[in-house]
């Protein structure tokens, strides 16, 4: 069993609880409810649960009134796209590959 497994079916439950016969079912690896718009008209909600790689703790010592959501931590996930850059011994891979091709 995958690691956070368990707590994924934990949380699966409170919201099939919570819901009641709002609960659509599971779906590819995401959660379906009925919510209300506001106008009385019901909308699918699609909810994925993951466990992120990183933790997200942001220094609360377990203080959930302490969470900033505004300005959490990226824990190391980059923001911006950044290209890899090719070494040399790749180019020369490439350069290789591509006169073995012909092309």
């Amino acid at each position: 069993m995958a690691k956070g497994t368990n707590a994924k079916n934990e949380v699966e439950n409170i919201i099939r609880n919570a819901f009641g016969k709002n609960f659509l079912g599971i779906a590819d690896k995401k959660i379906y409810v009925n919510a209300d718009d506001g106008n009385g008209e019901m909308m699918n909600v699609a909810i994925s649960l993951t466990c992120p790689k990183v933790p997200f703790t942001a220094g609360n010592q377990g203080n959930e009134d302490d969470i900033d959501f505004e300005n959490m931590p990226t824990g190391g996930v980059a923001t911006e796209f950044k290209p890899a850059e090719i070494t040399q011994e790749e180019t020369e891979n490439i350069r290789k590959m591509l006169a073995e091709l012909g092309l």
